[in-house]
């Protein structure tokens, strides 16, 4: 008989009966290990820290002790994967630097709300230890997707992301979407929990889903669907302008010129004829259309012939309200088409309680007006009737907002984390962005001011890259090869059959688990 799943029930009984603090401040540690699956370390093994409090909170003697030790482990899952964003703060000190506690440790703490909520109704509703295990699969998962839709949203270092760990396994995200995968996921650690408790029939039926995963995967991977002539004849070629500016110089005029060389001279370097030149979030440094006629002038006199160039640029309307938006230009540098960010981030882009008295008065986050949102993103389309669908910045995280009905032929992702200078920031923001490739069936093509800057077919491949803070230019011939996936047609549909099936299961699991109690205790009474 296998004697681990005894001796660590033993080991969470001792640690139940020191108090609840001990309790939490392990279960944080626990939450920061297990975090080091994410992307970019995709520490494997680290995965078992989950399993681990997994089994110990299941054994939580009360509602808010499961409550507090769901909510630990996730800030410490939430601590150590999202430091990067306070590196924003030492971009240019100033004032803004008295915000960093809230951002390493304010920000992780709201986030784990969520799971804290998740553990209340674990405990409610899973009446044993054991059943309580396949409860945390179903509402970690739903807590999962309120929190990327309520308060504007913020779906980043979900569980989900643990599927890109292997090539096949990523993709089921064009079956089941991103938030389906967090179910995935979850099931499948509770799956190894109970493996690890002994129960190796329900184990083996959790993981199974797994399995087929990657079954499926390779499949779609190894498949050949398209010749490679039609492949061939289905292709244009684009440049992505990874231009690396350090944030610190972006907006200072001394260095605008420099930039505007910059941009230029990279998108003119090879003879190689290319379709569209693509520049990043906000690169041109004046805001459209106070420099129209320096950069109509530059533009004709630089880009190649018969080329397009899409460029992210901060753009004023006729009301001087101001957007963050892709402009599609001709070689002329006549403007042809434009749209703009509709989910903006907040304390980044616009100030939420503006005019409050903090903000008012400290003059915090440094913002003298406030970026506009967008109308939902409208396609831009080339002279070869090519459709283009833009997502900026951190809109790649999100899923559903490419539309089904009127698909494009590429995604673009322009985006700026200079910000986030040498940390796994751009690295976890460049797995969301292969996550849609995936999940839409669409190739994608990111730019990013000092990188990762890559291109990646409709499975996820990636076609090449610019690496972390390297200046350079990628000519990629991409292929519009795309594929409907099942996601992108059922989308939500998905979700809540899998949410429907996971809820029978939960509760089959706790009538079979409280009545396997009774007759435990039937048996030791006579």
């Amino acid at each position: 008989m296998n004697k681990t799943g005894p001796k660590i029930t033993q080991l969470s009984t001792k640690l139940h009966q020191r108090g609840v603090i001990p309790q939490i401040a392990i279960t944080i540690i626990l939450g920061m290990i297990a975090s080091l699956s994410l992307p970019p370390l995709f520490i494997f093994p680290s995965i078992l820290a989950f399993i681990l409090f997994l089994i110990h909170a299941s054994n939580s003697k009360s509602t808010w002790r499961s409550a507090l030790l769901f909510w630990g482990f996730a800030f410490g899952w939430f601590t150590a994967s999202l430091y990067w964003i306070s590196a924003s703060l030492f971009v240019d000190i100033s004032l803004e630097i008295l915000i960093l506690p809230l951002s390493l440790f304010a920000l992780p703490a709201f986030l784990s709300l969520f799971w804290g909520l998740a553990g209340v109704f674990i405990f409610k509703c899973g009446r044993t230890a054991e059943s309580r295990i396949m409860y945390s699969a179903l509402f970690i998962s739903i807590s999962e997707l309120l929190r990327s839709v309520l308060l504007t949203g913020f779906p980043w270092n979900s569980p989900s992301n643990l599927v890109l760990t292997n090539d096949y396994l990523s993709q089921v995200v064009s079956l089941i979407g991103q938030s389906g995968s967090i179910f995935l996921v979850l099931i499948s650690i509770s799956g190894i929990c109970f493996l690890f408790l002994n129960f190796w029939k329900i184990g083996f039926f959790c993981i199974l889903p797994l399995l087929l995963s990657i079954a499926f995967g390779v499949w779609r991977l190894e498949g050949v669907s398209v010749t490679a002539e039609a492949e061939k004849n289905q292709r244009f070629i684009v440049r992505l302008v990874q231009p690396n500016v350090p944030q610190k110089e972006r907006w200072k005029p001394e260095y605008k010129n420099e930039q505007i060389d910059k941009l230029l001279a990279l998108s003119a370097l090879n003879e190689t004829p290319v379709s569209l030149i693509i520049w990043p979030e906000a690169a041109f440094p004046s805001i459209w259309p106070n420099a129209k006629n320096q950069f109509t002038n530059l533009a004709k006199n630089t880009l190649p012939e018969n080329t397009q160039l899409l460029a992210g640029m901060l753009r004023f309307d006729l009301d001087k309200k101001l957007y963050n938006s892709a402009l599609l230009f001709n070689e002329n540098g006549h403007l042809t088409g434009h749209t703009d960010k509709h989910k903006l981030v907040p304390f980044g882009e616009y100030i939420p309680f503006r005019d409050s008295y903090v903000f008012k008065h400290l003059r915090l986050f440094g913002n003298k007006i406030d970026v506009s949102k967008g109308s939902e993103s409208e396609l831009l389309r080339t002279k070869d009737n090519i459709k283009l669908g833009i997502l900026i910045c951190y809109e790649i995280i999100f899923s559903n907002l490419i539309s089904s009905q009127d698909r494009p032929d590429v995604i673009i992702n322009l985006t700026n984390d200079a910000w986030f200078g040498k940390t796994i920031g751009p690295y976890q923001h460049l797995s969301y962005a292969r996550l849609r490739a995936i999940e839409e069936g669409l190739p994608l093509v990111r730019v990013a001011n000092t990188g990762v800057s890559a291109a990646f077919n409709y499975k996820g491949v990636i076609l090449g890259k610019i690496e972390l803070l390297k200046q350079g230019i990628l000519d990629i011939p991409l292929s519009l090869q795309q594929q409907i996936t099942i996601y992108s047609q059922f989308r939500w549909k998905i979700l809540l059959s899998i949410i429907f099936i996971l809820v029978l299961y939960s509760v089959l699991l706790d009538v079979i688990f409280l009545k396997r109690q009774k007759n435990k205790k039937i048996n030791e009474w006579y």
